[in-house]
């Protein structure tokens, strides 16, 4: 590095206190670095002859700064690798600073778990330990170690949760999978290319993670988990790390490690079952007086389970007291042993369609997304609105957010999975073909290759790799007439296919085919891994109803055709391998009823409608761009809207509810956003030259307000949704010097404002005693948050964290330090 350049990089982070320098000595000695010695002594000697002396003072100060810093001091090549991987970890753990919080769901009591898993945890100790949580299905083993790893995850360098591991071994290359979440997790980069085997993941795990002293919960193992085979040899780890293992079976804990500390989950006492109930069946933690003989009896039957306690406590919920006496008679005729049959009471109250919807997700769609699943229902006549509504309220499913586009996931228990499961199996035991579910890639295999398909199979997932065995499935879809689910990883489809499954709702393929052939009542399509349109092309152009296109992998010069129909509503296309030379336009203008666009790394060069007017704008909800290369959409009312290579948007759809820009490096201006009534959620990240952020007082439905690495942008103001907004999140805004609203917000909020150096004002947020979370690090200047008159002091305040706000006073009207650290 040149010697200005690293005076500018110190000059920088003079003026930003909150900008950090972590240097790396690559074959230089920190020493000479420091005091401008050996390699460097001479450099300044010929510098001197060309460079005036102030300039050269300022230089040999900012060596001598960058010299007495904490780095890496690398010595040989032989060290590079696992430099980098420090590096890596250190630079990833600065950017997502306590972002390492598991949700986790309500358990009356829990903390004493926690306590007593803490002390067999030693964390005092320097050795390694091994941890194992026992108990039946249920009971909060799960939710027991999640609230552990939130209260001890901040005292290991690096942590690793990993859920649902016996389902992820019973997978193909599960073992493998299991590695690479660990490995990644540790390491916090993705390293999904370079784990082939198991034994390059033990390597790997040896080698690059086994040096941190780290925290790694895997949940729900059997015996199939075997330490060794996967994560190496115990004596490999370093002192202080933890592994914490859930488990049903005591007897596979033992087995880990003659030295584990066993932790046993023991049932609910009486009194937290029926406040947990309670919480469920009226929505509070007591019973009304008319009602109290009802729920203690109930409470009691349920064996202090809290799997139980929430799904009965759901389907009881507003019922009446007859509907309660039969339940609870339902409930003692059944043993107490016989839990799965317990929880399977709510299932069998569902109407046909709840209980298809229910089995749909239990054996494909944990972990799927809402949305695309919502379509083949609605159009299946299953009434998803309504049914959905009926599952999650009975505690039988879980709705939550996910990833970076918020997507609404499916969640549910593996127990009450299992039970869908297990219902399914009981259609036929002896005969798998004759069920209405086939999940198990063997069975599916089985089935295919052996044509035994029969009308009774609604829904197929076959991910097998073997492609000798897979050219042998000529016809395999005979007789699956009523197949309406088909994820397949490998073009195995004819030229008949159409005419074998006429009833196909969702195709999800891999390494899709060229065939050209007719899916006419085909509503969802997502195609991977594929260099040819003549498949895509057909799909289209047939299926009249088709409503979500996902194309992701390809390797393409144009895009595919879109229905005639106008029908579609989903269209994302990500990860093209397009040729480096060539952009295209792409033309949606005669997507009308378009209601979300998902671009990202697909070579669109400008979106256009056609003709004007024909811009399908009235009905886009989300608009997704990440890190493509669209210079401009144009069309109709919008105007143009520049984004990779761009200055500036115009007029934005007022229908839209999620807003996501991302990675947009010469975005300078937004357009006024106050027509976005509908907006609930604004997403604006990696745009450095973004300058303002106008209208935000126009945003009534505002939920989620999410901004960071924006360094230009100076103020937030006008945050007027005092009613609906629930988050707010800002970080690396390094310019930020006023965060404002026009109006005192009622709503209970979360708050996290981190690496915000110039931020100096918060402004009207006095109503917010209620705040569920307010985290505040590293605001540099913060010196009051005004508009707290009203309120107690923070301290009185839930879920409050401060860390290195140094000049921050309690109250607006005080001015001494505010003595709060998380």
């Amino acid at each position: 590095m040149v010697p200005q350049e690293l005076a500018a990089i110190v000059e920088r982070q003079g003026r930003n206190r909150g900008c950090i320098i972590l240097p790396i000595f690559y074959m230089v000695d920190p020493r000479d670095v420091r005091h401008q010695s050996g390699p460097y002594r001479n450099a300044f000697r010929q510098h001197e002859q060309n460079v005036d002396e102030e300039t050269i003072r300022i230089w040999k100060d900012a060596l001598n700064k960058v010299g007495a810093l904490k780095g890496w001091h690398v010595k040989s090549n032989d060290e590079q690798g696992a430099i980098a991987d420090l590096v890596t970890g250190v630079v990833w753990s600065h950017l997502t600073k306590n972002n390492n919080v598991l949700e986790i769901d309500k358990l009356i009591g829990i903390d004493d778990h926690v306590e007593a898993v803490k002390e067999s945890m030693a964390l005092d100790s320097p050795c390694m330990k091994i941890v194992g949580i026992y108990g039946m299905g249920g009971i909060g083993k799960t939710t027991i170690a999640k609230a552990v790893y939130n209260n001890v995850s901040a005292q290991f360098d690096r942590c690793s949760f990993v859920e649902n591991v016996r389902e992820m071994l019973e997978q193909k290359d599960g073992v493998i999978t299991l590695q690479k979440h660990i490995v990644s997790n540790i390491l916090m980069v993705n390293i999904a290319e370079s784990i082939v085997n198991n034994s390059e993941g033990i390597r790997a795990i040896r080698d690059r993670v086994s040096r941190f002293k780290f925290l790694v919960v895997l949940d729900d193992v059997d015996e199939t988990f075997e330490f060794e085979k996967i994560l190496g040899n115990m004596e490999n780890f370093v002192s202080g790390s933890r592994f914490i293992f859930t488990s049903r079976n005591i007897k596979v804990l033992s087995m880990l490690a003659d030295d584990i500390k066993l932790y046993r989950v023991q049932e609910m006492s009486h009194q937290h079952s029926l406040q947990l109930f309670c919480n469920y069946a009226f929505k509070k933690d007591i019973p009304p007086s008319n009602y109290e003989t009802l729920s203690n009896d109930i409470v009691s039957v349920a064996a202090g389970l809290p799997l139980t306690l929430k799904v009965v406590g759901s389907l009881l919920f507003q019922e009446e007291e007859e509907i309660w006496r039969d339940k609870l008679k339902q409930l003692k005729e059944i043993p107490e042993q016989k839990v799965v049959d317990r929880l399977k009471i709510s299932y069998d109250t569902l109407n046909e369609e709840a209980k298809r919807i229910f089995l749909d997700i239990a054996c494909f769609f944990v972990g799927e997304d809402k949305e695309i699943a919502f379509y083949m229902w609605s159009d299946l006549g299953f009434f998803p609105t309504t049914n959905i509504n009926i599952l999650n309220q009975r505690s039988m499913i879980g709705i939550v957010v996910a990833g970076s586009r918020k997507k609404l996931i499916f969640q549910m228990h593996d127990q009450l999975r299992d039970i869908g499961r297990e219902i399914v199996r009981q259609e036929n035991r002896r005969h798998p073909w004759k069920t209405s579910r086939i999940w198990s890639k063997e069975k599916a295999l089985n089935v295919l290759l052996n044509k035994k398909g029969t009308n009774q199979v609604e829904g197929i997932i076959m991910r097998y790799n073997n492609f000798e065995i897979l050219k042998n499935l000529n016809k395999c879809f005979m007789n699956l007439s009523e197949l309406r689910y088909l994820d397949i990883n490998v073009s195995v489809l004819i030229d008949d296919f159409g005419d074998y499954i006429p009833n196909l709702r969702w195709l999800r393929l891999r390494n899709g085919p060229s065939d050209n052939f007719n899916v006419e009542n085909l509503v969802i399509l997502e195609v991977s891994s594929f260099s040819s349109l003549l498949f895509v092309n057909a799909c289209t152009q047939m299926a009249s109803k088709l409503k979500v296109l996902k194309l992701s992998g390809y390797w393409l010069n144009e895009f595919p055709q879109f229905p005639h129909s106008g029908s579609l509503e989903i269209l994302e296309l990500v990860d093209s391998f397009h040729h480096p030379l060539i952009r295209k336009d792409l033309d949606i203008g005669n997507l009308w009823n378009l209601k979300e666009l998902r671009l990202g790394e697909c070579g669109v060069r400008e979106i256009t409608g056609g003709r004007i007017g024909m811009m399908p704008w009235e009905n886009l909800k989300v608009l997704y761009l990440d890190d493509c290369e669209v210079r401009e959409i144009t069309g109709g009312t919008l105007g143009t809207m520049p984004l990779e290579n761009m200055k500036a948007m115009h007029l934005l759809p007022s229908s839209l509810t999620s807003l996501f820009i991302i990675k947009c490096p010469k975005l300078e201006w937004l357009p006024n956003l106050e027509n976005l009534v509908n907006l609930t959620g604004l997403h604006i990240h990696g745009c450095p030259v973004l300058k303002e952020i106008l209208g935000l007082q126009g945003l009534k439905s505002l939920e989620t307000l999410s901004l960071s690495c924006l360094e230009a942008v100076r103020s937030v103001d006008g945050l007027d949704s005092p009613y609906s907004l629930k988050s707010i999140q800002i970080n690396a805004c390094s310019a930020l010097e006023r965060l404002a609203s026009t109006a005192s917000l009622s709503q209970r909020l979360c708050i996290s404002i981190r690496n915000c150096p110039c931020l100096t004002e918060i402004l009207g947020l006095g109503g917010l005693q209620p705040w569920e979370t307010l985290h505040l690090h590293d605001v540099l200047r913060l010196r009051r948050l005004h508009g707290f008159e009203t309120v107690p002091p923070l301290i009185m305040l839930g879920g409050v964290v401060i860390r290195n706000c140094p000049l921050l006073t309690s109250l607006a009207q005080e001015d001494r330090p505010l003595q709060l650290n998380g």
